[in-house]
């Protein structure tokens, strides 16, 4: 697998990694005109790490090759959430939102469900919350069981929202 600069650290080598310049340059001229692959992987988010994880432990050939570092854009920026579509389906764009909810069933249920789990988050429908507020947040609660459902994941992988 090959991984780039960590552009925050010169040298391109970040602290406490094996990822560094000198071995990304060199597995691409490796893995570049060299042996061909079952499957080829851009992009090392979580999807595409997921898409690599799952093809090698399928007994596939792997290269995968991404323009920074392992999650760089995804995972190491944001909240290290694997989401089921919430967002794409909020801004109405179903298949993306279905897809998303998928791969995230995929990811807790076969792929990696030592690394991906439901992780509980409270949010407070106090008194102090106008009511459409808080009608539009259980409404995005019960779309995303929805999505969940949609997808197949098991109830007992990805519990119901609750009060």
């Amino acid at each position: 697998m090959s991984s780039g600069n960590s552009p925050a650290v010169p040298g391109g080598t970040a602290p406490g990694t094996s990822l560094t310049a000198g071995r990304r340059a060199r597995e691409l001229a490796r893995t570049v005109g060299g042996e061909a692959v079952d499957v080829l992987v851009v992009g090392l988010g979580a999807t595409g790490a997921g898409v690599a994880l799952d093809a090698a432990a399928r007994g596939l050939s792997v290269a995968a090759i991404d323009a920074h570092d392992l999650a760089f854009g995804t995972s190491r920026w944001s909240s290290k959430l694997v989401h089921g579509g919430l967002r794409y389906l909020a801004s109405a764009q179903l298949d993306v939102a279905h897809e998303s909810a998928v791969e995230r069933g995929v990811l807790m249920e076969r792929t990696a469900p030592h690394l991906v789990g439901a992780q509980p988050f409270v949010l407070p429908l106090t008194p102090l919350v106008p009511r459409g507020q808080a009608a539009l947040a259980w409404a995005g609660f019960r779309a995303g069981d929805g999505l969940r459902r949609a997808a197949r994941t098991a109830r007992a992988t990805l519990p119901a929202p609750r009060r």
